[in-house]
C-alpha cells in the first residue's frame, strides 16, 4: 500500500509539471497572437498549439484526482460469475466430456495438534461442501496418491460453494502453486493471478485479497519443486510458511491445499498447514470401477472380462490400478479409441498397466477427437510436439530458472512466455524484425513528407535513422513483452475520457511541433499553404490524432481492466496483433488524407480532384505499410511469439496456438485462464520422458 501511494505521489507531481508546461506555453502563445506582426498561416498554427494544449491540461488534471476504487462486494460478485463459469468449462473436460464423477470417499488424517474444529473422521465427494462448511476456521489440505482425484475434489468443493455462495461469502478461486515465485509474497502473487486470470485491474484484485474476499484454493504443492530438492529447503516448504501467515483478522485465514501424500508428509517433518483439516482421499472400489466403466462406455460387454477381474479378485493387480479415477479414465479412453480391454489383464504390474496406458493414451484421444469430426493430427507428431512442450516444463520445474527476472513455470504453457524454450535465437530474430519494421516505417513517413530542402532532408534522415535505431535497442532490452488490446470501454465515462485525453494531447503537440520545426528550417513554398506551418500542421495532425488515440484506448491485457475481449490463452496474442495493425492501418489512411488535405490547399484550378486521387492512392499503399510495420513495432508480444516459432521451426508447427487448442479438446492439456497445462502431471512427466536426449 505505500508502494501504491508513493506511486500515485509521483503521478500528481508529473501532472503539476505538465499543467506549469502547459500554461507558460499557452502564455507565450496569447502574448505572440496579441503582439501581432503574425502571417496567417502563423496566426493558423499557434491557434493550434492552444487548441493541443487544452488536451493535455484536461489529462494531466486527471493525474491530480486521487484513484477511485471499486465496490469490493461488486467486484466479488462478478469474480464469483467469472470463476463459476471458467470451472464449469474445467469441470467436464476433466471428467473427459462427462458430467458424473465418481463419488470417492475419503478419512480424515489426524495431527498431534492445532487441528480445525468440527471435522468430520470421513465424507465422500458429495458431501464436500457441507464437510467444508462446518470446519473453524475453514481450512482444509487434501491428500492422496497421484491421479487419486485431489483437483477434482476441489473443484467439486468450489462449485459448491459458489452456488450456495451469499455476497459475503469469498470467492474460491483455483491457482496452481508451481507458478508461485516465492520471492514474492503470498498476497502479491495471489493479487498478480487474480489480475491475469480473471481480468480484474490491480486495484481492485489487491483490494479483494486484502479483504479476504478470496478463498485461494491452492492446487499443486507437491508441483513446486523437483524430487531431489531437500524439503527444508524447497520452495514448497516456503509456501507452507508463508500459509500459516496467512491471517483474517485474529484468525487463520480460510484456504484448500492439495498435495499428493508422499510429498506432505516429507514436507510436515518440518512444519503443516496448522488450524486445518487434513482429509485423504481413498482408492476407489471394485464396485465402483464397475458402475463408472458401464456408465461411460459404448458397449459394456466389450469390458466384460475386466469387470469380471474387478468383480472377483478386489486386490489383485488391474483392480489396484483402477482404482485410481485419473487411470481408471485413461484406460476407457485408450480402449473406446481401439483394442480389446483384455489386453489389460496380461499386465502384471500396476506400473506396467500404468506405463502401458500412458503410452496408448495420446494415440487414442487424438484418434476419438479425430472421429467426432475435429481437425486430424498425425498422432506421432501430436506426441512429438507435446514432449518437446513437456520437457521444457519439466526442466524449468527442476531448474526453478529464471529469465529477466521472472520464474519459468513448470506446469504453465503461455503463448506469449514461451519464447525462452528456443533460447536466445529468439531476441536476435526478434531484433531483426524490430529493426526491419522501423526502417518500413520510416521510409513510408520519410518519403511522403512534403520537404523540398537537401539540407534539411539530410538532417531529418539522421534524426529519423538515430530514433529508429533507440526502438531497436529498446524493444531487444524487453524481456516480457506485454499484449495489449483497444479497450472500447474506456469511453464510456467522463474519467475513462479524460484519462484518454492526455495521449490525443501528447499526439497533437507532437504534430505541431514537428510542424513548426519542418516549416521554420526551409523557405516557403509558393501556394496557399504550400511548405508553411499550416500546411504542415495539415499533414501532421491527422497522424498525431490516430496515434494519440490508439495509444490512450490501449490497454495492458496481462493487467487488464473488465470488459476486455480477451477470453482464452489465444485471445491475448490475437488482440495485441490486431491492435498494431489497427494503429498502424490507421495511421497511414490518416496519412493519406493528409496528402490529399494538404495538395488540395496547395492546386488551384481543377487540381483539387487529381489531390484527392492522390491522396487515396497514398493512403492504400501507406496503410498496408503501416499496418504490417504496426503489427510488428507495436504489437511486441505478438512479434516475439513469430520469432519464437520461426526459431522453432520441426520442433512444434507453425499455428501452435490452433494445435493446443486441438489438444485441449482432445483431453490432452487442461485450460487455466490464459494458460494451457498437461491435463495431469503424470501426462507432462511421462511426455517428457520420452523425448530423445
Amino acid at each position: 500500500m505505500v508502494r501504491v501511494r508513493r506511486r500515485e505521489r509521483y503521478w500528481r507531481a508529473a501532472g503539476i509539471c505538465t499543467v506549469a508546461a502547459c500554461v507558460a506555453g499557452g502564455l507565450w502563445a496569447v502574448a505572440k497572437l496579441v503582439g501581432g506582426g503574425l502571417s496567417t498561416s502563423e496566426q493558423v498554427a499557434i491557434l493550434g498549439l492552444l487548441a493541443s494544449l487544452v488536451p493535455v491540461v484536461a489529462g494531466a488534471v486527471r493525474l491530480l484526482r486521487p484513484t477511485a476504487e471499486a465496490d469490493p462486494a461488486q467486484a466479488a460478485g462478478h469474480l464469483a460469475a467469472g470463476v463459476e463459469s471458467s470451472e464449469l468449462v474445467q469441470r467436464a473436460q476433466m471428467l473427459g466430456g462427462d458430467n458424473v464423477p465418481i463419488d470417492v470417499t475419503f478419512f480424515q488424517r489426524g495431527a498431534p495438534s492445532r487441528v480445525a474444529e468440527h471435522a468430520a473422521a470421513a465424507g465422500r465427494l458429495k458431501e464436500i461442501t457441507d464437510y467444508y462448511r462446518r470446519l473453524r476456521p475453514r481450512r482444509l489440505v487434501i491428500t492422496g496418491v497421484p491421479g487419486s482425484g485431489k483437483t477434482v475434489l476441489a473443484l467439486e468443493l468450489m462449485l459448491g460453494l459458489l452456488e450456495q455462495r451469499r455476497p459475503e461469502d469469498p470467492v474460491p478461486v483455483r491457482l496452481a502453486l508451481a507458478g508461485w515465485d516465492t520471492s514474492r509474497t503470498l498476497e502479491e502473487w495471489l493479487t498478480a493471478e487474480l489480475a491475469e486470470v480473471y481480468r480484474l485491474d490491480s486495484v481492485t484484485a489487491r483490494t479483494l485479497i486484502a479483504q479476504r474476499r478470496v478463498l485461494p484454493v491452492l492446487d499443486g504443492l507437491d508441483e513446486m519443486d523437483s524430487a531431489d530438492v531437500p524439503a527444508g529447503s524447497s520452495r514448497a516448504a516456503v509456501a507452507l510458511a508463508a500459509l500459516n501467515a496467512y491471517q483474517a483478522g485474529r484468525i487463520k485465514a480460510p484456504l484448500v491445499l492439495t498435495c499428493r501424500t508422499e510429498q506432505y508428509e516429507a514436507l510436515t517433518v518440518g512444519t503443516r498447514v496448522l488450524d486445518a483439516a487434513r482429509v485423504e482421499l481413498e482408492p476407489v472400489t471394485a464396485s465402483q470401477v464397475q458402475a463408472f466403466v458401464t456408465a461411460r462406455v459404448a458397449d459394456p460387454r466389450r469390458w466384460s472380462a475386466v469387470l469380471d477381474a474387478v468383480a472377483c479378485n478386489p486386490d489383485g493387480i488391474v483392480t489396484q490400478a483402477l482404482a485410481s479415477p485419473w487411470l481408471l479414465t485413461l484406460a476407457i479412453t485408450v480402449y473406446e479409441a481401439s483394442g480389446d480391454p483384455a489386453e489389460i489383464l496380461s499386465l502384471t504390474a500396476a506400473k506396467s498397466l500404468k506405463d502401458h496406458l500412458l503410452d496408448r493414451f495420446v494415440p487414442a484421444a487424438a484418434e476419438l477427437h479425430t472421429r467426432a469430426g475435429n481437425v486430424a493430427y498425425r498422432a506421432v507428431d501430436v506426441e512429438r510436439w507435446l514432449a518437446v512442450l513437456a520437457r521444457y516444463l519439466d526442466d524449468n520445474a527442476h531448474t526453478s530458472r529464471t529469465v529477466g527476472g521472472q520464474l519459468l513455470s513448470g506446469t504453465d504453457l503461455v503463448l506469449h512466455r514461451l519464447w525462452p524454450l528456443a533460447g536466445r535465437r529468439t531476441r536476435v530474430v526478434d531484433t531483426v524484425m524490430t529493426a526491419a519494421a522501423a526502417l518500413l516505417a520510416a521510409s513510408i513517413l520519410w518519403g511522403t513528407i512534403p520537404i523540398v530542402s537537401s539540407s534539411v532532408r539530410a538532417v531529418g534522415t539522421l534524426i529519423v535513422v538515430l530514433l529508429a535505431g533507440v526502438l531497436v535497442l529498446l524493444q531487444g532490452t524487453v524481456s516480457w513483452p506485454v499484449p495489449k488490446g483497444i479497450d472500447v470501454t474506456r469511453l464510456d465515462g467522463t474519467a475513462q475520457r479524460v484519462a484518454v485525453v492526455l495521449p490525443i494531447g501528447a499526439g497533437v503537440s507532437a504534430s505541431v511541433a514537428a510542424a513548426f520545426a519542418i516549416a521554420f528550417l526551409q523557405p516557403p513554398r509558393a501556394g496557399p499553404l504550400g511548405s508553411s506551418i499550416a500546411g504542415y500542421l495539415a499533414f501532421f495532425l491527422p497522424v498525431g490524432l490516430v496515434l494519440g488515440l490508439a495509444v490512450g484506448l490501449r490497454v495492458n491485457l496481462d493487467t487488464p481492466v473488465p470488459g476486455n475481449a480477451a477470453k482464452g490463452p489465444r485471445d491475448l496474442l490475437r488482440l495485441d496483433r490486431q491492435t498494431g495493425q489497427a494503429a498502424g492501418l490507421g495511421a497511414g489512411v490518416a496519412a493519406g488524407v493528409a496528402v490529399a488535405v494538404q495538395q488540395g490547399f496547395s492546386s488551384s484550378g481543377g487540381g483539387l480532384a487529381s489531390a484527392v486521387l492522390t491522396g487515396a492512392i497514398f493512403a492504400v499503399i501507406a496503410g498496408a505499410g503501416y499496418a504490417i510495420a504496426g503489427g510488428l513495432l507495436w504489437a511486441a508480444a505478438w512479434r516475439r511469439y513469430v520469432a519464437f516459432l520461426t526459431c522453432t521451426r520441426g520442433r512444434l508447427p507453425w499455428r501452435l496456438g490452433r494445435f493446443l487448442d486441438w489438444a485441449y479438446g482432445a483431453g490432452l492439456l487442461r485450460i487455466s485462464g490464459t494458460a494451457y497445462q498437461f491435463r495431469h502431471r503424470e501426462l507432462q512427466d511421462h511426455l517428457a520422458s520420452c523425448l530423445p536426449g
